[in-house]
Order: structure tokens, then C-alpha cells, then sequence
């Protein structure tokens, strides 16, 4: 820095010393030429304004008047060629020549200063408007602080690094190979980066102090100011997420445990009803009544199974622990196992079969197969009239094995079309599928199961009305194999 200011002021010196012998030189000239020594000293007035134009601070204009002055008295006051004055005129002269140089030059000066604080007010403007407008559209924390250190180091030129509190982890500007080459950096300063009065951490600006000039230090406080509203947003935004979060999942917990209260407490009723006649009057009972006070606790246990069933697929679900365990399994087999879980001859009744003709096997989970179809068919039954009709269809299509469950009752309710396949969705008119009865966990199984084998499923409203739940395993073995 000294090296730096030596050479700034042996360079500024010339401008003096080769202004003031130009300037002394013309004003020779026009001595010569006959003219009078006022307007020779308005050739040294001139040379002294161009000094201070030329150079920074008035020291130098002044320093080119007092040579100026002895110029003068040496060349055109009597007597000639010496530093005496005879004539108390020319002194007068010469103190206005060096009070008007004295006073130019400090104007010249101050509107240079002037000029340079405006050009430094401008330019600073500039980094600050291009820092703020960098950080309007950052969003995540590492990118916001990554950003925050890229403009630190290039607008300060000295290595930077962020540290977050509460986080071991140092975001630095420097890349992980000059990290393990350079020595360790003791020497730094520290920016706290702070927001709404929380001290979110620091930004280290590593070097000697020297380095970091006062306009630095002013875009590192911008910077750092930046940084931490963006830090500060996004935390609000996580603790926002966080809260959704934790109220959509004492929403969905209330669901489960008031669809589970009401939907056990049902079939327990009728349970409890149907086995305390056939142990109290089982005497006075015929063997039809007890016939089918049994198959009323049957069919009622039957249901408890499936529900409880679906509740822990869910569980399973939920946690990533639903195990799918494939072999090759023949499509009649899994459609009666389904067939079998849904009691009652009014159903069988209602219900037509449409298999292929030629027997079809194809990877899958057989029982988890079932339980899709059980819960198609289960829907079909419990939003349907007695008097509508069930289809289940299978049939094969390019490299797939398609399954259709139909019906002609009312359809979907168009209120949730939308979300069918999500979990807990009732209709709200107990009309549509997986209403009723259960806790609105079917669809959003069977979707789960179908999709981890590789398959998709999907409903729709036929135009002549009823519902149609279709899905379509794929007859080869893929990458889901192994129950991915």
C-alpha cells in the first residue's frame, strides 16, 4: 500500500513541476513579445488551475502557486533574475495572484472530492440494487447462503464462509480442494447475520482487516442483511409446513379413530345381540332361527376381518413396510378366494362372472389380489340397491390382465371424483363407493396394493350409468419383483 501511494505521488509531483515550467516558459514567450507581466501572471493562474484539475488535493495546486510566485519574481519583477521585490505593487500583485490560486484551488478540490463521493455513492447503489435484485428470487437456504457467499467474495475479494446456528455444517466460498491446500485462515471478521431479533449465525470475512475497504464492509452488511431475511422466511415457511403437517395429522388420527369407534361398535352390537339369544332362549329357538342368527355373527365377524385387515394395509402402508410377495398365482383362484369373503347368497345372486376362456396365470401377491377384489365388490354391494346387478370381468389386453368390477346402481358421488383414491373419503350422500359402512381405507388400499405391483387402477361412470373400478396387472415379471 505505501509502494502504491510513493508512485501516485511521484506521479502527481511531475504534473507540477512540468505544468509550472510550461506555464513559465509561454509566459517568457509572451513577455517578449511585449505584452505586459499581468497577463504572464494569468499564464501561471492558468497552469495552477490545470494542477488541481490534473491532481488529487489542493496541496498540489498550492505547491505549483508558491513555485508560480517565485517564477515571477525571479523573471518578471524587477530587479530581474532575483528573488527581491522592489515594487510594492508587484507584491500586492503577486499575494491577489496566490489568494485567487489558494481559493481555486480548494474549490477545484472540494468539487473533485464532490464528484468522487457521487461516483462512489453511484456505484455502491448499483452493487446494492444488483445484490438485492440477485436475492429476490433465491428461495431455499443453501441456495440463498451459496448466492450470499458468491457475492462476498466477489465484491469484497477476500474468502468468505457462512455458519448457521444450530448446525455443524460451515458453507464456505471456497471449493473443497483450495480448502485442503490453504493454510488456516486465523485472522477474520465477523458480520452477524440477524432477523426479527434472532441471531440466525455469522458470515466470516477471512484477511487482516486491511483488505476489506469501508465499501466492502457496507455490501458485506448488505449482504449479511439479505441473507438473513431469507434465512428468517424460510423458516417461517418450515414452521408453517410443519404445522400443516402436524394439524393434518391429528386430522387424519381423529378421522381413524371416530370411523373406527363408530364402525366396530356396529357389527360388535350386533354380534354381542345375535350370540347373547343363541346362549340365553337357544331352547326356545327353531334351527332355522339359530341357523341364521349364526350366519348373521358370521357374516358380521367376516366384515370385523376385513376391517381390521384394511387397518393394519394402511399401517403398513403409511410406514413403507407393505411386503409384496409375487409368484405366479391363476386368476380363478384369487377371484374365489375374493368370492369367499363376501358372504351372503342375495349377493351371489346379484352377481355375474365373465372369465376368459383360457386359463391365465400372471405374477402377483394372490392375497393382496384378493383383498383388492374384496374391496371392490364389498363397495358394489353396499352402495348398490338390492335390485342392481355386479359385474366382475376379466379379460387380457396387450402384455396385461385387466380386472373391471361394474354396477347399475346410482355411481360416484361427484364430490369426491376427484380424490377417490385417497385415504378416509366418504361420499357424502352414502351412495358412493366405500361409504356406508367402513372407514373410507378401501380404494386407497387397493390403489396402493395395484401400484406396488406395477399396475393402475382407476374408476369411472359408464353412460348408461353405475360405477366401473378397472385395474390392470401386467402378466410379466418387471423390476417391482421383489416388492419394490
Amino acid at each position: 500500500m505505501g509502494k502504491i501511494r510513493a508512485v501516485s505521488f511521484v506521479k502527481q509531483m511531475a504534473y507540477v513541476v512540468v505544468i509550472t515550467a510550461f506555464a513559465t516558459g509561454v509566459s517568457i514567450l509572451i513577455g517578449k513579445l511585449g505584452i505586459n507581466k499581468e497577463n504572464a501572471l494569468m499564464v501561471f493562474l492558468v497552469g495552477v488551475l490545470a494542477v488541481t484539475v490534473l491532481t488529487n488535493g489542493y496541496i498540489y495546486s498550492m505547491t505549483a502557486a508558491f513555485f508560480s510566485v517565485l517564477l515571477f519574481n525571479f523573471f518578471f519583477t524587477p530587479p530581474l533574475k532575483t528573488l527581491r521585490m522592489n515594487n510594492s505593487g508587484d507584491v500586492i500583485l503577486l499575494f491577489f495572484f496566490f489568494s485567487v490560486a489558494l481559493i481555486a484551488g480548494s474549490l477545484t478540490s472540494r468539487f473533485q472530492k464532490q464528484a468522487e463521493a457521487a461516483r462512489k455513492s453511484e456505484r455502491m447503489t448499483k452493487l446494492l440494487f444488483e445484490v438485492n435484485e440477485g436475492f429476490l428470487n433465491v428461495t431455499g437456504e443453501k441456495n440463498a447462503i451459496e448466492l450470499a457467499l458468491s457475492y462476498a467474495h466477489k465484491y469484497t475479494g477476500c474468502r468468505c464462509s457462512v455458519i448457521i446456528k444450530g448446525k455443524e455444517q460451515i458453507f464456505s466460498s471456497l471449493q473443497p480442494n483450495e480448502q485442503e491446500q490453504s493454510a488456516p485462515l486465523a485472522d477474520f471478521q465477523e458480520l452477524p447475520i440477524i432477523s426479527s431479533g434472532k441471531n440466525l449465525g455469522v458470515m466470516r470475512i477471512y484477511g487482516d482487516g486491511s483488505q476489506l475497504t469501508t465499501d466492502g464492509r457496507h455490501i458485506a452488511k448488505s449482504i449479511t442483511s439479505q441473507l438473513a431475511l431469507i434465512l428468517d422466511r424460510e423458516f417461517i415457511y418450515r414452521e408453517r409446513e410443519n404445522i400443516k403437517v402436524a394439524m393434518e395429522r391429528e386430522h387424519i388420527k381423529s378421522n381413524l379413530l371416530r370411523a373406527i369407534s363408530h364402525d366396530l361398535r356396529t357389527p360388535l352390537t350386533a354380534i354381542v345381540g345375535a350370540s347373547g339369544l343363541l346362549s340365553e332362549d337357544s331352547a326356545d329357538l327353531d334351527s332355522e332361527s339359530v341357523r341364521k342368527l349364526a350366519g348373521d355373527i358370521n357374516e358380521e365377524a367376516l366384515w370385523l376381518t376385513q376391517l381390521v385387515e384394511n387397518i393394519l394395509n394402511m399401517t403398513r402402508i403409511d410406514e413403507g413396510k407393505l411386503a409384496i410377495n409375487k409368484s405366479m398365482e391363476v386368476v380363478d383362484d384369487v377371484i374365489n378366494e375374493a368370492l369367499s369373503h363376501i358372504p351372503g347368497p342375495a349377493f351371489r345372486d346379484r352377481l355375474t362372472v365373465y372369465l376368459p376362456d383360457n386359463l391365465i396365470s400372471l405374477p402377483m401377491d394372490g392375497t393382496l389380489i384378493a383383498q383388492v377384489l374384496t374391496n371392490l365388490l364389498d363397495n358394489a354391494v353396499k352402495h348398490t340397491g338390492d335390485k342392481t346387478n355386479i359385474t366382475l370381468r376379466v379379460y387380457t389386453e396387450n402384455d396385461n390382465t385387466v380386472f373391471e368390477v361394474q354396477d347399475n346402481g346410482p355411481g360416484i358421488d361427484y364430490s369426491i371424483k376427484d380424490s377417490l383414491f385417497d385415504g378416509f373419503v366418504k361420499a357424502s350422500s352414502g351412495k358412493s363407493a366405500d361409504s356406508t359402512r367402513g372407514i373410507g381405507l378401501g380404494l386407497a388400499i387397493c390403489k396402493a396394493i395395484v401400484d406396488a405391483h406395477g399396475g393402475r387402477i382407476s374408476a369411472e361412470t359408464p353412460a348408461d350409468g353405475g360405477a366401473l373400478f378397472r385395474f390392470s396387472l401386467p402378466m410379466k415379471a418387471g423390476d417391482d419383483e421383489n416388492g419394490k
